[in-house]
């Protein structure tokens, strides 16, 4: 048998109010020691029945709601409230169970048109792969002069248009691996990898870069070899890649980038500091968005994806690794990522 809120605390209320009342009797009858005893027992077990029924109908059917909204938060939309409890608390339950599949329809919508944007964003990239390829031997003939002789204004054409084009099958690059990304299947080449020798490879392939923008490019390897770490190269040079390329893009003439490999015993961890522009305080909860880039970052390189920190950080934690950063404004950032060893 199940009562109402109401009235529970009216029956408890009244009994405090009778307690009170012959209280006040005794007093006035000059009767004061064991009836105010009396009266005293009886407030105090009113008092301990209350909280007894407040613990029982009110707190524990809280808690069962905090418990199931938790889950909510951490993305569980199949739980439900289910309270057996007096009327006003199952009505706030049924609410919280309304709510909680309407956010569970939301959540169903925003996973079917993400699936649509990485299935478009897929086909396009596949159909503009093969027309930019045929335009990049294009540009190649053309440069090496092999369909005729050209000015030094055309070959100067040639090469920035060779130029934009690159831009563009990069582009298009990253966009499907972002497709696979999201698709589950970036991965697909795993082997053993020695890091330091792969991170030395892209220091020396950006050592003109770096020369041309009169940056100083420098590494710091470890004086042993490491172990080895089990990985797909290829996705490992592009992390790689896309900090240092990233470090040299937001750094001022005469700066610095340091490149950075080291060892904790039980991964590696590869670091690429730079003194550049830093990253705002109130961006740097979303640098590893895709898309994203800084509005810093805009107004010193207007070209970009924002795509190339969003891949990177999937690589390692699609490698059991980790990446993070620190970052102050206008003083420089620091980009780490992390790879176990092999066996680890």
């Amino acid at each position: 048998m199940r009562f109402s809120l109401q009235l529970i605390v009216g029956f408890v209320v009244a009994l405090l109010l009778f307690a009170s009342v012959m209280a006040v009797y005794f007093a006035a009858s000059n009767e004061f020691t064991l009836p105010l005893t009396i009266i005293a027992i009886i407030n105090m077990e009113a008092v301990l029945f209350f909280v007894f029924l407040i613990t029982r109908g009110v707190l524990r059917p809280l808690e069962k709601i905090r418990a199931v909204i938790k889950k909510v938060g951490e993305g569980d939309f199949a739980v439900r409230v289910v309270l057996a409890t007096n009327k006003e608390l199952r009505e706030f339950a049924d609410s919280i169970n309304d709510m909680i599949s309407r956010l569970q329809t939301a959540k169903k919508r925003e996973e079917e048109v993400e699936k649509l944007k990485t299935e478009f964003v897929s086909l396009a990239a596949h159909q503009l792969r093969t027309p930019l390829s045929q335009v990049k031997w294009t540009i190649q003939l053309l440069g090496d002069q092999d369909l005729g002789k050209l000015t030094k204004e055309q070959q100067e054409i040639i090469k920035k248009m060779g130029v934009s084009n690159e831009k563009m099958i990069q582009l298009v690059n990253d966009l499907l691996n972002v497709a696979r990304i999201e698709e589950g299947r970036y991965l697909f080449q795993p082997s053993d990898v020695q890091l330091e020798e792969v991170v030395s490879e892209v220091v020396q392939s950006y050592k003109e870069v770096a020369e041309r923008k009169k940056i100083q490019l420098v590494s710091e390897l470890p004086p042993e070899r490491l172990k080895k770490i089990t990985a797909d190269k290829e996705k490992i040079q592009l992390a790689v890649q896309n900090l240092i390329d990233n470090a040299l893009r937001y750094t001022k003439e005469k700066g610095v980038v340091s490149v950075r490999v080291l060892s904790n015993g039980r991964e590696a961890e590869v670091s690429v500091q730079d003194n550049g522009i830093g990253i705002p305080e109130d961006q740097k909860q979303r640098v590893f968005e895709r898309f994203f880039r800084a509005r810093n970052a805009k107004m010193v390189e207007t070209q970009g994806t924002g795509l190339g920190l969003y891949l990177a950080k999937n690589i390692m934690e699609a490698h059991g690794g980790r990446m993070w950063f620190e970052s102050e404004e206008s003083k420089g950032t620091t980009f780490h990522l992390s790879v176990p060893f092999k066996n680890n």
